[in-house]
């Protein structure tokens, strides 16, 4: 991937589509639950509440940074801080332009190739142990929802197509958990199932210049494996530990929005409905699961607040989490460009 191939009009067409769809959704929210005159209410939010927003989704940058950092220390790579916040920016820009939030850590791996020479092979471990990490952490939350339901008796309904799209995104999340720890332990035989369907699919040269390409990253990646010993389980657990502070800051920002709003619901309830809609919503195929995403926070969290809070919130709550990634790793990725082609000229 060239710095001048980067289909910024791609880019520019998923955001409008994303930004279409979110309108559409909150369209249909506000006609089905009545909730006109709710930009009123975003005058009515203590400024308190917003910066603490702002400051909660900043702090998520900067761990993911540490995460990076940590990840590249595994297999004896360094680079800087405000490098990592770099990567770790831009990444979450193309996870919210793209389908299924794909694009993210394909380009990650590209700037580390292209900026810090890092193999293919190698970057793909990082990401991949990245992952298996943040996978843990949130089975280790979901498993600790039955738990918190007999402590607090807390009880959510939901109505049978609610639950119905809950557990098909639940599933698919799985699904993909299964796939990313089966490629860290059964590295060799996933390639080979996709070396099959690549002769199936392509024609003979073709395929083969694309198996070259997989043999040569699985090398190195299997050479990255071998570079994780028992001296890493310490930086592993850091990892495991700033995964987590990361999903709690994800699952503090509609606490905190919510009580902004003037919200009284307990801030364990607002996390256990939280946890369900992320985890069923990061599948979702549109970009930044739009639309989706929308209608599944009015669905769920109906019951913390009134019809026009609730708009306002949805609004703030995708703001925070989706627009504002667009705009600062927008213009995270346009200094990065500009930088390649200075250099390029020079």
């Amino acid at each position: 991937m060239e710095e001048n191939k980067i289909n910024f009009r791609s880019i520019a067409k998923n955001i409008l589509i994303s930004f279409i769809l979110t309108i559409l959704a909150i369209f249909v929210i506000v006609i089905l639950t009545k909730g006109e005159g709710f930009f009123g209410i975003f005058f009515e939010i203590k400024p308190f509440y917003l910066v603490l927003a702002f400051l909660m989704v900043g702090f998520s940058w900067i761990l993911e940074s540490v995460i990076i950092l940590l990840s590249l220390k595994l297999v004896n790579k360094k680079i800087l801080l405000r490098e990592a916040i770099n990567l770790a920016i831009i990444g979450n820009f193309f996870s919210a332009v793209t389908p299924f939030q794909t694009g993210g850590q394909p380009f990650q791996m590209y700037l580390l190739n292209k900026n810090f020479n890092v193999e293919y092979g190698k970057s793909a471990l990082i990401f991949l142990i990245k992952e298996v990490v943040a996978f843990i952490v949130r089975i280790s939350l979901f498993v600790a929802i039955p738990i918190f339901i007999a402590f607090f008796k807390f009880e959510f309904n939901l109505s049978k197509g609610v639950n119905l799209a809950l557990n098909i995104g639940l599933l698919f999340y799985f699904l993909i958990s299964i796939l990313i720890i089966l490629a860290i332990f059964k590295t060799k035989k996933l390639a080979l199932l996709i070396e099959k369907i690549v002769m199936k699919i392509f024609p003979p040269k073709t395929s083969e210049k694309i198996i070259e390409e997989i043999e040569k990253n699985i090398n190195m990646f299997e050479e990255g494996k071998k570079s994780i010993n028992r001296k890493n389980i310490k930086d592993l657990f850091v990892i495991f530990i700033l995964s987590l502070l990361q999903w709690l800051t994800s699952l503090f920002i509609p606490v905190i929005l919510l009580k902004g709003l003037g919200s009284d619901s307990p801030i364990l309830s607002i996390i256990f409905v939280t946890i369900i809609f992320l985890l069923s919503i990061v599948y979702v195929p549109t970009p930044g699961t739009s639309g989706a995403a929308e209608i599944g926070i009015a669905f769920l969290f109906s019951s913390f607040l009134p019809r026009q809070p609730l708009v306002t919130f949805i609004l703030l709550w995708r703001f925070f989490y989706y627009y504002l990634t667009i705009i600062v790793g927008g213009i995270f990725l346009l200094k990065e460009f500009l930088k390649k082609r200075k250099i390029k000229k020079s």
